[in-house]
């Protein structure tokens, strides 16, 4: 049992990065190299792993040439980018899906700039269709009849 949670601590997983330098193929740079997402990690080691001569992995816009180690852009070719694989401890840098976490997503407005202004009319027409329920425009539409005469 306890041979098994050493082996485990020993246990190397291959983590793939991609070159992101302003300039991917400067040499002259220091090297900036940026993680694969966990998921994306994976989908490029089990194709590694594969024996197969052609070794292409398709990602969301990336096509990972596995011959050459570099991922190439599906929408314009000539960018490209080094790309590579380390091996690291299996608990080292165990975030899975960070970018989950740490990235997020910027908030939006609505879809138009009444802020659900429209929504109370479309909500009490609808409303009314329920027994019972006095909509509040039948309401204000008897009231404003009551001021008027």
């Amino acid at each position: 049992m306890a041979n098994q949670v050493v082996n485990q601590i020993d246990q190397k997983r291959a983590q793939w990065y991609w070159k992101s330098n302003s300039d991917p193929w400067s040499v002259n740079k220091k090297e900036e190299w940026t993680k694969y997402s966990d998921i994306e990690s994976e989908i490029i080691e089990e194709a590694s792993n594969e024996k197969t001569k052609t070794k292409l992995v398709e990602l969301d816009n990336y096509w990972i040439n596995l011959n050459d180690y570099i991922q190439i852009n599906k929408y314009d070719k000539s960018k490209q980018r080094q790309i590579k694989r380390v091996l690291i401890n299996r608990n080292e840098n165990q975030g899975l899906r960070e970018e989950r976490f740490f990235h997020p997503q910027v908030l939006n407005k609505p879809f138009n700039d009444d802020y659900g202004a429209s929504a109370l009319g479309f909500l009490a027409d609808t409303a009314g269709y329920a027994p019972g329920y006095t909509s509040y425009r039948r309401y204000y539409a008897d009231d404003a009849s009551v001021k008027s005469s």
